[in-house]
């Protein structure tokens, strides 16, 4: 006796591949965007770091604060997304800076 396979199989491998895919497609994109939100960082704390150099090369002094940096030098923050701690110890001494993330989910 031969058995008849069921039309419904087929169906069923159709739609267990198509989720496959898509769960793979889900995951690379998901990569991908947390590569890119990571490369925005790197380019922000870049960014802050060459304002800081150019206002000490231009001016003899660091920037007293981030504003002066977005205000004198361009420099561009996008707050709602970047939490950006700058501490001063002196006009002479180069500031820490560090940027983080808002609601970073890694």
């Amino acid at each position: 006796m031969t058995r008849k396979k069921s039309p419904y199989r087929r169906i069923l491998l159709s739609v267990l591949a198509f989720c496959a895919v898509l769960c793979l497609f889900w995951c690379g994109f998901g990569s991908a965007q947390r590569a890119n939100s990571r490369e925005k960082l790197q380019i922000t704390q870049s960014a802050i770091q060459k304002g800081i150099v150019s206002c000490y090369a231009v001016e003899g002094f660091y920037p007293p604060n981030i504003k002066y940096l977005e205000e004198h030098y361009g420099i561009s923050i996008d707050h709602s997304k970047y939490i950006v701690h700058y501490e001063t110890a002196g006009g002479n001494v180069m500031p820490s800076v560090e940027v983080l993330e808002k609601n970073s989910n890694s």
